[in-house]
């Protein structure tokens, strides 16, 4: 157990966080109105606006990848020339059946030969576990930099905005961020971050009839509510309850690594999934629960990123500029598998986010 005497001393600097956004945006009222969705269905949705892609040489899942990169970049200052690892994060489906995304969106951004493309598919949690591999990338070469992203274009056949998820909207979009050695002008030092894993939860997507030798896409879009096998087997609560579990370890365990108590004053934000109500209850109901007066939820504003979410919270808390030096900021990933995260972000000394 740590002597909570003070903050630990940071693992990573985040130079930067970007976003990257499509320009339409559509509501569920418009969908209504486009007879795409009933009454009943937007009323489930309930107040949420998300971006949607329709170029595919610019707004495809790597094409956005790229664009939030590059907007990571320029802000951070960071040559390409000294990004060593590309940690690139996604949820549904890249829009090529056979090809290494991580690969694509470097091209794309003209990372050097000696930058690693990693793909990480860990569903929504994708972005939040690359800081573990940035910070290993750093005790090979303490002079490089790991860039990371995440990008998700959502369509049926695959996942669908609206309909995969009844309680969930799903909106298009990047985000990245760039890290590396602990420097006075970052914009947020990681004193800790710390997962989770609850793999027994991998069954929320299994219906139970084994494996099969391709994708199967069930029209007109993938389902993305746990099957009605696992339902019907009482998995629903016990997905409720190992999740509230899970999170709050994440969070004790981060904290404690921090050198925090969960009361310290200097937590002034928390950053949460984008998530609806519903599902943000449950997945980390305790926490939003216990710090009710500093939780942050962008979903309204969004939609559920897929791997995204992450990334985009961290971007937006810089961007908002009204964090003192020393504050600090929770933010808290949970994805399908199940896999959950929190990490402590603090702003430098030296100078505000």
């Amino acid at each position: 157990m740590a002597l909570h005497t003070g903050p630990a001393e940071p693992i990573l600097g985040i130079r930067a966080a970007r976003c990257w956004f499509p320009e339409k945006t559509r509501t569920p009222e418009d969908e209504v109105r486009t007879g795409n969705l009933t009454a009943e269905q937007a009323a489930r949705h309930g107040d949420v606006t998300l971006h949607i892609s329709r170029w595919w040489d610019t707004e495809s899942a790597p094409a956005m990848a790229v664009s939030a990169g590059r907007a990571a970049l320029s802000a951070s200052g960071v040559p390409v020339d000294s990004v060593g690892l590309l940690a690139y994060a996604w949820t549904n489906y890249q829009g090529n059946p056979f090809f290494t995304a991580a690969h694509c969106v470097a091209e794309g951004l003209e990372l050097p030969r000696s930058c690693a493309p990693v793909g990480i598919q860990q569903a929504c949690n994708g972005a939040a576990m690359s800081f573990s591999l940035a910070a290993g990338q750093l005790r090979l070469s303490e002079h490089s930099h790991t860039l990371i992203v995440a990008a998700d274009r959502f369509e049926a056949p695959a996942v669908d905005h609206w309909r995969s998820h009844i309680m969930l909207a799903y909106g298009d979009g990047a985000s990245a961020a760039v890290v590396g050695q602990p420097a006075p002008g970052d914009a947020f030092h990681l004193l800790a971050i710390e997962h989770v894993a609850a793999p027994e939860l991998w069954r929320t997507r299994d219906d139970y009839d084994g494996f099969g030798p391709q994708p199967a896409l069930a029209p007109p879009h993938i389902n993305a509510m746990p099957t009605t096998k696992f339902s019907d087997e009482g998995g629903r609560p016990r997905l409720r309850a190992v999740s509230h579990e899970c999170i709050s370890a994440a969070v004790d365990n981060a904290l404690d690594r921090a050198g925090l108590s969960p009361g310290d004053p200097r937590i002034v934000r928390v950053l949460a999934p984008r998530l609806s109500d519903k599902v943000r209850e449950l997945m980390i109901g305790p926490i939003e629960e216990k710090y009710s007066d500093r939780i942050v939820c962008h979903y309204s504003a969004s939609g559920h990123l897929g791997a995204g979410d992450f990334l985009a919270n961290i971007a937006e808390a810089e961007a908002a500029g009204d964090l003192a030096p020393g504050d600090i900021v929770l933010v808290l990933g949970a994805g399908g598998g199940y896999s959950y995260t929190c990490a402590v972000l603090q702003v430098p000394m030296e100078g505000a986010a």
